[in-house]
């Protein structure tokens, strides 16, 4: 018994106090206050114009840049939400609802262009949604490493989807109002890659040990 009592009190001697986490909505903006300002120093990376707001159609696209930040912050919240055990997301309803309001205004964005010439070298959406993501990805595996993860691949997929938004919504900073079919496509799959590389990169990180 003595040896237990000597194991016990050496382990107890050892232990350090455990920091809670904060509040999911709290961990969100702490989040966003680094991911935002990470993404829009990366934008310049990349060759870009900014939107030209006088057009018409331009509050279509204010609103689809709006709803696609909205997205990404419930899609923060849910990874970082799912990633504890006996916490669930946002309601897949309420996501959906709003990723088909977005997909709609999109799709009825594209009519106006159907006619432009389209040079793909003049918007580079593709290698804007990439490189955008990259330093924002990092900062939500981050966060999510500081709790692990009890369902690593759901919160992943979840959290690079937030990401994937966020930079959705910068790019309609600095592109056509009007959306060309092929514009579109790249966009779905740069979402498509961003949330495939957070996962990839994400799960040795905040998978349970």
């Amino acid at each position: 018994m003595s040896n237990h009592e000597r194991l016990i009190e050496r382990l107890s001697g050892e232990m350090q106090p455990v920091k809670p986490l904060r509040a999911t909505r709290w961990r969100v903006i702490a989040w966003l206050t680094l991911a935002l300002p990470c993404g829009i120093v990366a934008s310049f990376f990349v060759p870009r114009t900014l939107t030209d707001w006088s057009e018409p159609g331009a509050l279509r696209a204010l609103i689809q840049s709006v709803l696609a930040f909205m997205l990404s912050l419930l899609a923060v919240g849910s990874a970082l939400n799912i990633s504890i055990p006996g916490r669930r997301g946002v309601s897949g309803k309420v996501l959906a609802s709003l990723a088909l309001t977005w997909l709609g205004l999109s799709l009825s964005s594209m009519p106006g262009a159907l006619s432009e010439a389209h040079d793909p070298s003049n918007t580079r959406c593709f290698s804007f949604l990439l490189v955008v993501s990259m330093p924002m990805m990092v900062l939500i595996i981050a966060s999510l490493r500081r709790s692990r993860a009890h369902r690593p691949l759901q919160s992943l997929a979840m959290a690079g989807l937030g990401v994937a938004c966020l930079a959705v919504s910068l790019l309609a900073l600095c592109h056509p109002v009007h959306l060309h079919p092929a514009d579109f496509l790249m966009h779905l799959a740069g979402v498509a890659v961003v949330v495939t590389l957070t996962v990839l990169l994400g799960k040795r990180w905040v998978k349970w040990d």
